[in-house]
């Protein structure tokens, strides 16, 4: 693989992504995934990053859909962005946290994955829901035009 060069993508250059008031719900989700890989890939972020990225979100989608609303349908919103040299993409619920049952060690595989997928994951929980922030640091273009991320290939 060639070196990175200097430079990422050039924010604004895609509009960000918004949906805003999305139903949690299993249906949802998958679409939206879809949707962010999408957008990722005409940002130029490539492959790698684009599937890190759409995996992290789709996992804090998941966990709105699974966690704030207590079964019940409620609404999230996705947003993504390019920064100077990076993407950042945050889910945010308006539901209430409710951590994993402790004996059900298959259910809290969320989290971990999300944090090994970005290169920065922040968590607030709080009375009026739940935000995770995941950013991806773009080091700069290679020669086979994919923009990769510091862990993403890793």
């Amino acid at each position: 693989m060639a070196p990175a060069q200097s430079g990422g993508p050039e924010p604004g250059a895609v509009e960000a992504l918004r949906r805003h008031r999305v139903l949690a719900s299993a249906g949802s989700l998958p679409v939206l995934r879809d949707e962010l890989d999408q957008w990722a890939r005409t940002a130029g972020l490539g492959d790698s990053l684009a599937g890190a990225l759409a995996l992290a979100t789709y996992e804090a989608m998941a966990n709105a859909v699974e966690h704030a609303y207590d079964g019940m349908p409620g609404p999230f919103d996705v947003e993504a962005s390019l920064l100077d040299r990076g993407v950042e993409v945050t889910v945010t619920d308006h539901g209430s946290w409710r951590s994993p049952h402790d004996g059900d060690q298959e259910r809290k595989r969320g989290l971990p994955l999300i944090h090994r997928l970005a290169d920065e994951a922040v968590v607030c929980a709080g009375e009026n829901g739940t935000r995770v922030r995941m950013r991806w640091e773009v080091r700069g273009q290679h020669a086979d035009g994919d923009m990769s991320s510091a862990d993403a290939s890793g």
